[in-house]
This record gives structure tokens, sequence and C-alpha cells, in this order.
């Protein structure tokens, strides 16, 4: 095998097997040196005598590399899982599960997507390309599950004395009408989003639901199964 450099740009322009054939115009025939990788050609500079490895452009293929691969392994580890979110959201549809189950699901495939960054990012500062070839990455960025529940879950969290009492007082109370109405129409309820909790802060506030009960309303939502 004989590599065809071009002299004006110094780089390699091919590779031949064939003993009969001629360079072309501002080009030339050498032989590759014992390391030669021919899927690595653009990685190679003409010297005037030899070819030699361009170390930076090698690194900055071996990082793509590795980071294409980390994108495909992260997206067959979800594909891996569809069958479990699939199965905790039709439990939730049908009544048998909770919305804590499929976000248990979501958070372990947000995990897996967080990890992947994190793991290019790390690959982008390796320094040299055996250590971004030799790189291992596992799942290990935490993601906290979304504190979620369903309208009726959030409201069986009320006694039917405060429930009265808000009713009540809605009609009332123009600083609590605009939370009540955002609340009904929403399907399910996040525990973590700031109108649900300034919203049941101002339950308690208005004395529409006893002293510390914002808390215990507030608390973790059920466990999945």
């Amino acid at each position: 095998m004989k590599i065809i450099v071009d002299l004006q740009t110094k780089t390699v322009a091919g590779v031949t097997v064939d003993g009969d054939f001629l360079a072309g115009k501002n080009q030339a025939l050498i032989a590759p040196p014992e390391d030669f990788d021919i899927d690595a050609m653009g990685d190679y500079a003409f010297d005037g005598a030899s070819l030699v490895r361009d170390v930076q452009a090698a690194l900055s293929r071996a990082k793509a590399a590795r980071k294409a691969r980390i994108k495909l392994e992260a997206a067959h580890l979800i594909e891996a899982d569809d069958w479990k979110l699939q199965r905790a959201r039709e439990r939730e549809a049908a009544g048998w599960g909770t919305l804590a189950e499929v976000d248990a699901e979501l958070a372990a495939r947000e995990s897996i997507r967080r990890s992947s960054n994190a793991a290019e990012q790390a690959v982008d500062s390796l320094t040299d390309a055996a250590s971004v070839q030799a790189f291992v990455w596992a799942v290990d960025v935490a993601v906290a599950v979304p504190r979620r529940m369903t309208h009726k879950q959030f409201m069986a969290r009320f006694t039917d004395a405060e429930i009265q009492a808000m009713l009540k007082a809605f009609g009332d109370n123009p600083a609590l009408r605009p939370w009540w109405e955002r609340f009904s129409l929403a399907r399910d309820i996040s525990l973590d989003d700031a109108v649900t909790q300034n919203g049941v802060q101002a339950l308690e506030a208005a004395g529409l639901i006893g002293k510390g009960r914002a808390a215990e309303v507030l608390a973790n939502a059920p466990a999945a199964v």
C-alpha cells in the first residue's frame, strides 16, 4: 500500500494498492508509517519526508467518536426501559397505579440523559486520545422524582370541613380566587410548584386550614409501588 500525498496541502489524498499507479501533478507516493490508521487519514500531515499524525486532530476525532457512542448508548438504555414507562402510564390511567410510579420512571430516564451529558463533558476535558478511547461512563447523576399527584389525591389531603370553608371563602377572597380557578382546571398537582405552595400557605394564613396544615398538605406525595 502507498499513501497518495497532496504536496500543496501537505495532506493525505488517498491510498493505493495498485503497483502501477502514477502520482498526479503535485502529488507524491510514500510508504505509510508503521502505525498508519487508514480510517484516520485526515489526522496525518506530510512534513516533506514522511507522514506525521496531528495529535490534536486525532484527539478531536476520538472525542467526537466517543461522544457519538455515548449518545447511542444512552438512547439504547432509554429504549430498553420504554416498557416500564408504558406500564406505569397504563396503570395510572386505569386507576391501578399513581403518578408517583410514572414520575419515578421519568426521573430514571432523565437520569440517563443527564449522566450522558455529564459524560460528554468529561470526554471534552480529556487531553489524550488513549484516555478518550478508554473512557467509561455510568448512569450516576441523581434526579429527584417530581412530587405530583392527581387533583383527586390532592383534594383528599384536606378535611371535609376545610374544603367547605375554602369553597365558602373563595367567592369573597379576590386573592385566593385566581389560585382556586387555576387549581380546579389542573389535571395533576405538583407539590414543588411555587403556585401550589403559595396557594396552600395562603389558605393557612387566611385561617381556612389550621396552623401547620400547609406543611402537611405539601408533604411528599405517595411513594411509587
